[in-house]
């Protein structure tokens, strides 16, 4: 969705895999058995200052006292080209409105990605019933900044992946202070995906934060990295590894997603087999991930 505004607001030059790197968010793993919020750690990393300092899309939040106070920023958003982004599960995206003589007969176009996945008018009484409960503010683009230098860039989501592997920000371990995180957090998840007497079941969709998604994003922009002649030849040569080490442990999540993700039979995660072989996948993405992170560290060194 923030890449949807992006490309409302004129950023052609950006694409999903460098704002996913970028953000931060594609540096960030963390784990609590049975726990829903961990596959929210990344909203309290600051992603959207991530962004703007990487790429110059400013953003700010707009706060409303109710969702009826929300009608006017609406208008005055829409009318100025920006699209809002909001809560709702995940994400509501709001591209259009519809004013009318009654309250009642206004309508907001709205597309979300769960719980299901649509793109349509919304009455305003549907909108203001799913909207009444989520945080009230909307987030959309502000002003045009200057970004960091690509180098600059590059540097901070090397570290951030390489730190976050051991320990993530202060503010996600507040947040959840019985999480286990990075490197750690993945082997522990694999353990417990393969021990079937302490849990009957398994669910691939919750627990974690879904780094995995991201780990193509990773190493597609660390490729980029690689050649643009930022860094000296034997540096761009270990990032380079270092992406292609990431492009195999996504491969590797993928393996797992198939065997117990939205995908699998619906019983897949009470059958040992499938348990087992999704915790071999999980394995083998963690082997890869330490030596994608062992390279940076090496890269990282190289330049100090």
């Amino acid at each position: 969705m923030h890449l949807i505004e992006m490309r409302a607001a004129g950023w052609t030059d950006v694409d999903f895999d460098t704002v996913s790197a970028v953000s931060g968010a594609s540096a960030l793993f963390a784990y609590e058995p049975g726990e829903f919020m961990p596959k929210y750690a990344n909203l309290h990393i600051d992603m959207d200052r991530r962004i703007a300092e990487a790429t110059g899309f400013g953003y700010e939040w707009v706060p409303f006292e109710d969702v009826d106070a929300a009608w006017p920023i609406i208008k005055e958003s829409i009318d100025s080209g920006r699209p809002l982004k909001g809560w709702y599960w995940e994400n509501l995206l709001i591209g259009g409105y519809d004013e009318a003589p009654e309250r009642e007969d206004r309508r907001v176009f709205v597309m979300a990605d769960g719980p299901d996945t649509v793109a349509e008018w919304w009455p305003w009484p549907k909108f203001v019933a799913e909207m009444s409960d989520w945080p009230h503010r909307f987030g959309r683009f502000s002003r045009r900044a200057n970004p960091l230098p690509p180098r600059e860039t590059a540097v901070r989501v090397m570290r951030d992946l390489v730190a976050w592997s051991v320990e993530p920000p202060k503010a996600v371990q507040r947040e959840f202070p019985e999480a286990k995180f990075g490197l750690e957090g993945m082997g522990s998840y694999a353990a417990d995906c393969a021990d079937t007497a302490a849990y009957e079941d398994w669910s691939a969709c919750h627990d974690i934060n879904p780094q995995w998604t991201l780990r193509n994003s990773t190493a597609v922009y660390l490729e980029r990295v690689a050649h643009a002649g930022l860094f000296p030849p034997g540096v761009s040569e270990e990032v380079a590894r270092a992406a292609r080490e990431y492009r195999a442990a996504y491969a590797a999540w993928r393996e797992f997603y198939d065997e117990l993700g939205h995908g699998a039979p619906s019983n897949a995660g009470r059958t040992k087999a499938r348990r087992l072989a999704g915790s071999s996948a999980v394995r083998r993405a963690l082997e890869h991930e330490r030596a994608a992170v062992s390279t940076l560290a090496e890269a990282l060194d190289a330049l100090k």
